[in-house]
């Protein structure tokens, strides 16, 4: 199993409860796909850079799901259609298993005195 994260932006029109209803709809279409949610957070209304879809403001919520390697493709075909999406991007979590080599350099400081 693969791990992914799903960063959505919602449209600012879109009551709580209707933001819910969006996020299980697409916690159900990921369970469909075998794949599943272990977390869901929403980040709140934040200010875009620039309007999207005559919206000044979006709801952020970030999903972390694993699944088989098609599920970004089921997600993304989700999403697309879904007209209170206003942007998403699925970014696969890469866990490196090699410990990171520490430099034995001796680190030298120096002060200047006036």
């Amino acid at each position: 199993m693969l791990d992914y994260e799903v960063l959505i932006a919602l449209s600012e029109k879109l009551t709580e409860e209707e933001q819910k209803k969006t996020i299980k709809d697409l916690e159900n279409l990921i369970e469909k796909a075998k794949g599943s949610v272990t977390h869901s957070e929403s980040w709140g209304k934040r200010s875009l850079a620039f309007t999207i879809k005559k919206d000044k403001n979006a709801f952020f919520w970030l999903l972390n799901v694993s699944g088989e390697s098609k599920l970004p493709k089921i997600i993304n075909d989700g999403l697309r259609i879904e007209d209170s999406v206003l942007r998403y991007i699925i970014e696969r979590k890469v866990v490196s298993k090699k410990p990171k080599k520490v430099s034995k350099k001796k680190v030298v400081t120096t002060e200047i005195i006036r």
